[in-house]
């Protein structure tokens, strides 16, 4: 009788194992490779429905300190109590708070792990060459970040998309991503995606690719989250509501404070290395994301 007990015992206790990995391989598994500590707040809503609506893993791969950021911090003297918009103190203290604010809006959207990699945030400029050949080590963040995808076996990489108008250090980001994705077995990658936001009233334009690095091409499949949804008691809510709440955390950064309330789309384009396999993977994310919570 004992082992008939026991027998049962161990063949629930295997199927509640099996159930739970079963459940944990049908969540989504996001990696977001970003240059600075508030760069996830441009696909905010994304990164939020995902962790907290569709329960998945959403970690963030932050190459610099975000150091640079002391030219925006007069705001957030008083705040923090020290004059951050000195240079010398704004280099010194800033990784730090930083640190913190990143963490603080990482809580609201959900995100599982961060991995920091410390990098000099030297300046703004539009040029990727800049931190791709002299302010980072870039051998050292390729081999973590190769490491880090080959571990945890995300679905998606999310990068923000590399135009030319966009901040030299993202691009850079961008550029290092899709290599480690290329660096992977074919068989074995996950999708990687190119965000952006903009206005429903924007024009739209056509990326392509950035320069000459062929990985950056895109085609013209693009997804989007619509920061505009409404939820809630008689609709009166909308997702924007968590894009401010995850910009308000970073109050060392007057430029992207400035940004509330911008952005009714996240969008994500598909970049042309993943090939045509991904894309059904990729479709059923997003029209995932379109669903909303219902009120009880």
């Amino acid at each position: 009788m004992l082992r008939y007990y026991l027998f049962c015992y161990l063949f629930c206790a295997a199927l509640a194992v099996q159930a739970s990995a079963q459940h944990k391989t049908g969540a989504p598994r996001i990696l977001v490779v970003m240059a600075h500590p508030d760069d996830e707040s441009i696909l905010s809503v994304t990164l939020y429905k995902i962790a907290r609506e569709q329960h998945g893993t959403v970690d963030l791969f932050i190459i610099t300190n975000g150091e640079a950021g002391y030219k925006y911090s007069v705001l957030a003297e008083q705040y923090y109590g020290v004059p951050l918009t000195v240079e010398k103190v704004g280099r010194e203290l800033l990784p730090g708070i930083r640190k913190k604010e990143l963490r603080n809006a990482g809580h609201i959207l959900g995100v599982s792990g961060y991995y920091y990699q410390d990098q000099p945030d030297s300046h703004y400029g539009l040029s990727e060459k800049e931190p791709l050949d002299t302010s980072w080590n870039t051998n050292v963040v390729s081999q973590r970040l190769n490491e880090l995808l080959k571990k945890n076996s995300y679905d998606f990489v999310f990068c923000i998309l590399p135009e030319p108008d966009t901040h030299g250090q993202h691009k850079a980001a961008s550029i290092l991503a899709l290599k480690a994705i290329t660096s992977l077995p074919a068989g074995n990658r996950p999708v990687i995606l190119g965000a952006r936001t903009r206005n429903k009233t924007d024009t739209v334009c056509h990326f392509q690719q950035y320069s000459d690095y062929k990985d950056t091409k895109a085609d013209l499949r693009v997804f989007q989250v619509d920061r505009t949804a409404t939820l809630g008691f008689k609709n009166r809510l909308n997702y924007k509501v968590i894009a401010n709440w995850e910009i308000a955390e970073h109050k060392s950064q007057g430029a992207t404070q400035m940004t509330m309330n911008e952005g009714d789309l996240e969008e994500f384009w598909y970049f042309t290395l993943n090939g045509e396999a991904g894309l059904a993977k990729t479709s059923q994310l997003f029209n995932s994301l379109k669903r909303t919570p219902e009120v009880n």
